[in-house]
């Protein structure tokens, strides 16, 4: 099988989490015996194919007025008239088009397509070939990707988000097969009116590379409780309210630990405000913080689709807790390897952290179920699933074909 996938980024360009998850895909059907072919975006001026751990991969220049990875501050008009082009990208389009016609791939599976459009499924569309998205965000929704906007989640599409993402909508029904990552990220494109076209609708949860860890940490008798944070230090993320509810214990009772990063202003703020029992560790090696802690915290106040900080905290056997929001609660079985708070509710958190600080020996007695909830999480498992939905999708397509022929039959 040739699998042909459509990624924004792609090694070394790597941001987030979705470009990792089609790092490991390509990677595993490469190690299956099929042949892999990525077509992704780069900085630069000119077009491209290079080996990438034995993938085949085109870089293509983006066709737009500047690269949207960069730091640098745009001004409102340059972002309107960006965002109009990717709402839409016809010469990317082309692009990909061209690389469709080199390559012959059997089947396309795109995930972010910020900057290629979703005119590019189009593209596959009109080569009769089966086509599988993966929704990581909102990005098709909404131009910030996140549906969150002055301190609250959107409860649907403002009439800018309407405007710029309409295309997104209509093209959505030519897809085949669509993926969420969490059930609710799916569903959401859903009940908004994406995919309605889609002959199947999948979750596949994301998945990290390794085992759950044989060496997990062993707190000392008597120390306080050790907390863990780790991501970016923006308002979405909850952070700011995290801090402000540390001021409620004593050092010798409970302590975070902040690992990352955040706007100079915003985190200037935060620890400004943060009580004593706070230390931020700035960009380190999450691995570090995992070791390190008895649970880790993840309140997000923003419609979350999957937050890889828990994958990785249940590696190490570290419990957690979530806010009910987005995926999150996908991802925790209620009282075996961790707890689900109501972040609207002002006691939802330090409730939630007291279940933990009243009963010490409940972080021990969880471990051994984090560990196995991991295995939920496994890159072999999210590889398995993908492996199979591609074949299905190509030998679904070749079905059809063969239905369509005089007097041919599928077997």
């Amino acid at each position: 099988m040739k699998p042909l996938f459509i990624s924004s980024l792609y090694h070394p360009n790597q941001v987030g989490g979705a470009e990792k998850v089609v790092l490991i895909i390509a990677e595993s059907m490469l190690q299956h015996g099929h042949t892999p072919v990525v077509v992704t975006m780069h900085d630069g001026p000119a077009d491209h194919i290079a080996d990438v751990g034995g993938v085949k991969v085109r870089y293509m220049a983006l066709r737009n007025i500047y690269w949207p990875y960069a730091p640098t501050q745009r001004r409102a008009v340059s972002k309107a008239l960006w965002h109009g082009v990717d709402s839409c990208n016809l010469p990317m389009a082309r692009a990909v088009a061209r690389a469709l016609d080199a390559e012959k791939p059997d089947v396309v599976n795109t995930h972010n397509l910020t900057g290629f459009s979703c005119a590019v499924w189009s593209a596959v569309k009109s080569r009769g070939l089966p086509l599988v998205h993966t929704l990581h965000d909102y990005s098709l929704m909404c131009p910030r990707t996140s549906m969150y906007k002055a301190g609250r989640n959107c409860r649907g599409q403002c009439t800018t988000c309407a405007f710029y993402k309409s295309p997104a909508k209509r093209l959505s029904q030519e897809v085949d097969h669509v993926v969420g990552v969490s059930r609710f990220t799916l569903d959401r494109h859903l009940a908004a009116g994406y995919f309605r076209s889609a002959r199947q609708t999948h979750v596949i949860h994301n998945g990290l590379p390794g085992l759950p860890s044989a060496l997990v940490r062993q707190a000392p008798p008597g120390q306080p409780l050790q907390l863990g944070y780790v991501g970016q230090l923006t308002p979405q993320k909850g952070i700011a309210q995290l801090i402000r509810q540390m001021g409620r214990w004593r050092d010798g009772q409970c302590e975070l630990r902040v690992a990352g990063r955040g706007a100079a202003d915003d985190e200037a703020q935060l620890r400004a405000e943060a009580p004593e029992n706070v230390r931020f560790l700035g960009f380190i090696d999450p691995q570090e913080v995992y070791r390190a802690i008895d649970v880790l915290v993840v309140p997000s106040l923003w419609e979350e689709p999957l937050a890889t900080t828990v994958l990785e905290a249940y590696l190490h056997g570290v419990p957690v807790i979530v806010s009910r929001r987005g995926g999150l609660p996908e991802m925790v079985d209620e009282g075996r390897t961790g707890f689900v708070y109501e972040p609207l509710e002002a006691d939802g958190l330090p409730l939630a952290i007291d279940r933990f600080l009243r009963d010490r020996r409940l972080v021990e007695d969880m471990r051994p179920l984090v560990l196995e909830k991991s295995r939920d999480f496994l890159a072999d498992r999210m590889q398995a699933n993908y492996l199979r939905l591609l074949s299905e999708a190509r030998q679904a397509a070749a079905d059809n074909e063969l239905a369509r022929q005089p007097g041919r039959r599928p077997a």
